[in-house]
């Protein structure tokens, strides 16, 4: 149902206040875990009971492995206030089961409910809630207030008030991606106008949203750090993201490794994964991050040579104003102020040393340094920081025959 959660049985099956499961997200460190209590017993006073006495602190799911008695119905149990309990049948469990696989709306309001529902649940209760939420999502994207505050009524009754925040800023994602403003949402301002990963994730991994003027107003709502902390994969909605966030983000590090995109997939495909903003082109990739600590060393993949990175610098008009050779696990760093400093007669002197140092021959041109270094390449405009190894026959993805992305 959560292809995110991890389901640990802790062996206790039937004991009172030890779980018999919990349920956590791995991918989303700051969603905290569940309890989830197996119960046998379809008597009410005995789940009632169960119901009174759970640690509420650990967001406890009580799940009856029956289906509760037609005459006593999930309005009997009593409402507790500020409650962080769910209460399921077996019935309830089913229906938040999607018939379909495919990544949609359906898919992701029930990850919803098992991430932070609370209340009762049997399976008209359950289906009545999926069907509101669903509907009125469509309706939020076309910018109808009383559906949409349906919606939002319907979360803020069956879900923990995070949860509640991150599928209302969904909701709020679309109202404003379809043109309206944020100002008019029908819901209070808390967490809206912005996304955190988890409401991003749940927008990514909706249904294809193919509209251009949709995703030029949400990448306003988010930016490159949240991105990179949302466990999107490569969905479809994604590329319809990076192709109007690469107009408007900057990042603060590079890397251009060798690389093939896969088979299966488009030659150009962005991907996250792993704190990575990966383009997967045909002949590299290109990796984006925040930092250098979370790119790859660059031992795993073969360095050019010192000639080779001053021409394609020259190729593309991008002032080198440091680099760095790295010749067995010894780094020398060369760089200064200016317009550039790849032609600086004086680096060729430091390159000459270091290839006889390594036992190489006189010349510089034809001997690479093997292990050579990355180049920091900053911008003089806007002082920008990319990292960059031009190797193999990888080409910078802003080459000509790269296209619109």
């Amino acid at each position: 149902m959560d292809p995110g959660a991890t389901v640990t049985k802790t062996e206790f099956f039937n004991h009172t206040h030890v779980p018999d499961m919990v349920l956590e997200w791995p991918g989303r460190p700051r969603t905290p875990r569940r309890f989830i209590y197996l119960r046998t017993t379809s008597d009410q006073r005995e789940l009632e009971d169960d119901w009174q006495r759970l640690p509420r602190a650990d967001r406890p799911v009580l799940l009856a492995l029956s289906q509760l008695s037609s005459t006593r119905q999930q309005k009997d149990l009593p409402p507790l206030p500020g409650s962080t309990s769910l209460f399921l049948d077996a019935s309830a469990l089913g229906a938040l089961q999607p018939t379909d696989d495919s990544p949609g709306l359906p898919q992701l309001v029930s990850r919803s409910v098992l991430e932070g529902g609370r209340g009762t649940l049997d399976r008209p209760a359950t289906e009545e809630f999926l069907n509101t939420v669903v509907q009125r999502a469509e309706a939020a994207r076309a910018g109808e207030r009383v559906p949409t505050r349906d919606a939002v009524d319907a979360l803020t009754a069956r879900m923990i008030t995070d949860v509640a925040d991150r599928m209302s800023a969904f909701l709020a994602a679309l109202w404003q991606g379809g043109g309206s403003t944020i100002a008019s949402f029908p819901a209070p301002q808390r967490g809206i106008g912005h996304l955190d990963e988890t409401a991003l994730m749940y927008l990514l991994e909706s249904e294809d949203i193919t509209d251009t003027a949709f995703w030029n107003r949400v990448v306003r709502m988010i930016s490159l750090p949240v991105l990179l902390r949302t466990p999107a994969a490569g969905t479809g909605n994604l590329q319809y993201l990076m192709r109007e966030a690469i107009r408007l983000w900057t990042s603060r590090v590079c890397m251009i490794v060798p690389g093939v995109a896969d088979a299966d997939i488009s030659p150009w495909h962005w991907t996250v994964k792993a704190g990575q903003l990966t383009l997967q082109a045909p002949r590299f990739h290109v990796l984006v991050a925040q930092s250098q600590r979370q790119l790859p060393s660059g031992q795993e993949h073969g360095l050019p040579r010192l000639d080779d990175v001053r021409n394609r610098a020259d190729r593309f008009g991008i002032p080198l104003t440091s680099l760095r050779m790295v010749v067995t696990d010894r780094h020398v760093g060369y760089g200064g102020p200016g317009d550039g400093i790849s032609h600086d007669t004086r680096l060729d002197g430091i390159s000459d040393a270091l290839v006889q140092a390594e036992g190489g021959h006189g010349g510089r041109s034809p001997h690479p340094l093997r292990r050579d270094p990355p180049v920091h390449v900053r911008h003089r405009n806007r002082q920008r920081q990319r990292r960059t190894y031009p190797g193999t026959a990888g080409r910078p993805p802003w080459h000509d025959d790269a296209p619109a992305l």
